[in-house]
């Protein structure tokens, strides 16, 4: 049975568990991506991971990593048509704050030029478009009642472009473009996660007080069943607040993990 513990007066809470760890996971979505930036040609990767793995942390980490020759874009619901998502790229850049394109082709064209573009002058290298939330790009076009035709127009947008492109979205991505056989067979080494692995929780644990097989355990469980790492740092900030400021124990963490309703009663 879970105890529940007063919170004690901790004063200052430790951040380590908030730093980046090089997981598993993040460790095969970068081999996909130095895979897709080795290749000389226009190359395609799909990265699709369940809530919570870390997908949108690393690319995001990997982007600013790679620098000018990387462009991180997102997608919200509603976007997932291709006229919507020529809109989105064209937010990017503040000359086409409000888009006029005679059409989809146009408009295929203009956003092919501009991501493609040398952004230092004469020091031309193919760059990288990253697409976070593809599942989105699924949408039903209300005016052809096709479905997915914003992933193709993607697909065309790099071929035009001659730059790369990362495809990343949820569980439902792998779904949806296995359904598409024409973009399908143009991915290479596509990144499937389907929740936190044991081991990926490790080691954001890693030289923490929760670094202990039973907290790994509970911690991993409340993993799978509720948003995969985004609750970590939370709940075992929560547990060093229980704690006080003596080192937690499992008892503390299991009373934070109750405490923030993130496992029922008796999952313990």
């Amino acid at each position: 049975m879970t105890r529940h513990l007063r919170i004690a007066n901790a004063g200052q809470v430790r951040r380590e568990i908030g730093d980046w760890a090089e997981t598993e996971s993040a460790r095969d979505m970068r081999r996909s991506i130095d895979m897709v930036r080795a290749s000389s040609d226009p190359a395609i990767t799909m990265i699709s991971a369940g809530t919570g793995v870390g997908k949108t942390t690393e690319i995001q980490r990997l982007c600013h990593e790679i620098g000018s020759e990387a462009m991180y874009v997102d997608v919200a619901r509603g976007e997932g048509t291709p006229w919507n998502f020529a809109a989105r790229l064209a937010q990017c850049w503040p000359e086409y704050q409000r888009p006029v394109f005679n059409g989809l082709a146009d408009a295929r064209e203009v956003l092919a030029h501009w991501i493609s573009r040398p952004t230092v002058l004469d020091n031309w290298t193919r760059r990288i478009l990253l697409v976070d939330e593809c599942q989105y790009l699924a949408q039903k076009d209300r005016k052809t009642g096709l479905v997915g035709s914003a992933l193709e127009w993607m697909r065309a947008l790099g071929e035009t472009g001659e730059f790369h492109i990362v495809m990343c979205g949820d569980m439902n991505l792998t779904r949806i473009v296995a359904t598409m056989p024409q973009l399908e067979s143009r991915i290479i080494r596509p990144v499937v996660i389907p929740h936190v692995s044991r081991a990926d929780l490790a080691a954001v644990l890693e030289g923490t007080a929760f670094m202990q097989s039973e907290m790994i355990n509970t911690l991993h469980k409340m993993c799978v069943l509720k948003g995969g790492l985004r609750h970590v740092e939370k709940v075992t900030r929560h547990a060093q607040r229980f704690a006080g400021g003596a080192t937690p124990t499992l008892a503390h963490l299991e009373a934070a993990i109750s405490d923030m309703k993130l496992m029922p009663k008796g999952e313990f």
